[in-house]
């Protein structure tokens, strides 16, 4: 059996199976099947389950919903599997999706991972036709070329803010060069006079990362995919909302470090990047790199700034091109900056992030779910 018959036989299977299909007398019916999981921005704002009741296809579907009245975070029902057997193909992940007061925005997400899980090579999380409100059950798609070194693939429903969603009758098909992609990434600013802090990419016209997006306005003020709105004001202080917070900082560049300090919701905000130290701290959370090597990427010169504890603990942060320049555009920088972690790798554990599952998941193929 080729290489071809054995990928479309496994992808076959899964779309048999995966959503739509009929559980077992012996299944849980409101048990996550096995293979997929829920990831979240904080632990306990989201629960991911099986409905039987109103499916959109088939006999049962996922849903994903908030636990909480306040859009404070996102939360993701998902699997993560190796992706040895899509390499060179171009990928369509698929599903019927309906939505129930989604006050934030929820859709489908893929994303195709290297080496380096913080540089994904392909993104797409349904951002630019965001799912708002209530809408009727209707059949959406991401469609990601798959490298020749790609690594894992993980894919899923994504929710940001409160509200219900449903996902059904879920398809992993590959598709011939006819099907256009949706790379998020591939419409990232990755000019010379772009900068990069982490995946946060930006320059004087954009802001964007795998779950983020900021544009300029008419009136000079700063929107995002959330209804954020931030602007500067005396020059180098920017105030506004964001992440659902009050912001209030200011901005300093040109000397030997650029400083960003204020006032982030309830916490103080510190930032201090210099040419041999990054510092970040926001009310008890607190990361202190030091600079362990500059390296030439596509998006030019980057400093890469690691934690010094030790060889276990791997925890670091890229900072690329324009955010090295002694006068950066203040807005975007801070944008930036702040859609970046406060805590260390330590200070993470226990909190469950999209970006990187468990290993061993990676080694299996896509999963049912009702399996």
């Amino acid at each position: 059996m080729t290489d071809r018959m054995k990928q479309i036989l496994t992808l076959l299977w899964v779309a048999a199976l995966a959503l739509g299909g009929s559980a077992s007398a012996a299944d849980d019916p409101k048990a996550l099947p096995p293979g997929w999981f829920v990831t979240e921005s904080t632990p306990k704002l989201y629960e991911a389950g099986l409905d039987t009741e109103n499916p959109c296809e088939g006999n049962r579907s996922a849903y994903l919903r908030s636990l909480h009245a306040i859009p404070s975070g996102y939360g993701t029902f998902m699997q993560a599997f190796g992706a040895q057997s899509f390499r060179g193909k171009r990928l369509r992940f698929s599903a019927v999706v309906r939505t129930e007061n989604v006050q934030g925005w929820s859709g489908l997400w893929m994303r195709v991972e290297g080496e380096d899980p913080k540089e994904p090579l392909a993104f797409d999380n349904m951002q630019s036709r965001a799912l708002v409100g209530t809408t009727q059950c209707k059949r959406y798609e991401v469609v990601l070329d798959v490298p020749q070194e790609a690594k894992a693939i993980m894919a899923g429903l994504m929710l940001s803010g409160t509200g219900k969603a449903w996902m059904g009758a879920v398809r992993f098909e590959p598709v011939d060069a006819s099907v256009p992609v949706t790379n998020l990434i591939s419409e990232r600013p990755r000019s010379l006079a772009a900068g990069r802090i982490g995946d946060v990419w930006f320059n004087a016209e954009k802001v964007d990362s795998p779950l983020y997006r900021s544009v300029p306005q008419p009136d000079g003020s700063w929107k995002d995919n959330r209804s954020h709105v931030l602007s500067l004001v005396e020059g180098n202080r920017v105030k506004g909302t964001l992440g659902n917070q009050a912001l209030n900082v200011t901005v300093k560049t040109g000397g030997p470090s650029t400083l960003i300090q204020g006032q982030w919701g309830p916490d103080p905000v510190f930032i201090e990047l210099g040419a041999e130290k990054l510092v970040m701290k926001k009310g008890i959370y607190s990361r202190e790199l030091v600079r362990e090597d500059e390296r030439p990427r596509d998006d030019g010169r980057c400093i890469r700034y690691r934690d010094a504890g030790g060889i276990i603990v791997s925890d670091y942060l890229d900072v690329c091109g324009l955010a090295l320049s002694k006068n950066p555009p203040p807005l975007p920088l801070v944008i930036a900056f702040l859609n970046n972690d406060f805590r260390s790798v330590s200070a993470q554990q226990g909190s469950v992030t999209p970006s990187r599952p468990p290993v061993d998941r990676l080694s299996q193929p896509p999963r049912a779910v009702n399996r």
